[in-house]
């Protein structure tokens, strides 16, 4: 298994040097650590697609507040963001993970326990919330199929019989029956007497 790779954002050196040592102390997880001081050379950083999580501070240089979870959410929505904020701002940090950060951390309150369990808890989560952002894309496109199959196809709402080119209602099957292009499905013997008792009657 890989290790995590990390990117922390943050220009206060004392922070940094504090984030690398409660991260060290994890001992079953191992990290590739990257530092950038700035919003602008974290961009170009994640451009290489290869960070899985971002440890990023709210007061940057070039980018203060909730305009740079906003930047870094828009521009690479698929990382993992962790806010660290000395703001003692709750409401913020609240506000941080509305915008896309899936977890915040005080830096005043920062242990190798808290962290560790901080990242590895957001990295489930993303992976949670992409795997319902696709089962949603598909039944989107399958609420789309079933509406365009509802209008080719004028189906009863209280019978589900669908009507034909001549006007006269008909069983499902034996729609399909009349439509199917080369071979169509088989029916099993409970439902052709159900759909057809006049014929099963017969062949008895």
């Amino acid at each position: 298994m890989r290790n995590t790779s990390l990117l922390i954002v943050e220009d206060n050196p004392a922070d940094v040097l504090l984030i690398k040592e409660q991260l060290s102390e994890a001992p079953r997880k191992q990290y590739d650590i990257a530092v950038n001081e700035t919003l602008a050379e974290a961009i170009e950083r994640l451009k290489d697609n290869d960070i899985d999580v971002v440890l990023l501070d709210l007061s940057l240089p070039d980018s203060s507040g909730l305009d740079t979870v906003r930047t870094l959410t828009t521009k690479f929505p698929g990382v993992v963001i962790i806010v660290l904020t000395g703001l003692q701002d709750e409401q913020i940090a609240l506000q941080a993970v509305r915008y896309g950060a899936q977890d915040y951390i005080e830096k005043n309150q920062i242990t190798s326990i808290l962290l560790n369990r901080s990242i590895s808890y957001s990295i489930e989560r993303k992976k949670t919330l992409q795997e319902k952002e696709r089962l949603l894309g598909d039944l989107s496109k399958i609420l789309d199929q079933l509406e365009i199959l509802q209008g080719i196809l004028p189906i009863c709402a209280a019978c589900r019989r669908i009507r034909d080119n001549d006007g006269n209602w008909q069983q499902i099957g034996t729609y399909i029956k009349n439509h199917a292009k080369g071979e169509s499905h088989d029916i099993c013997p409970d439902c052709y007497s159900e759909l057809y008792p006049a014929v099963a009657q017969k062949g008895k």
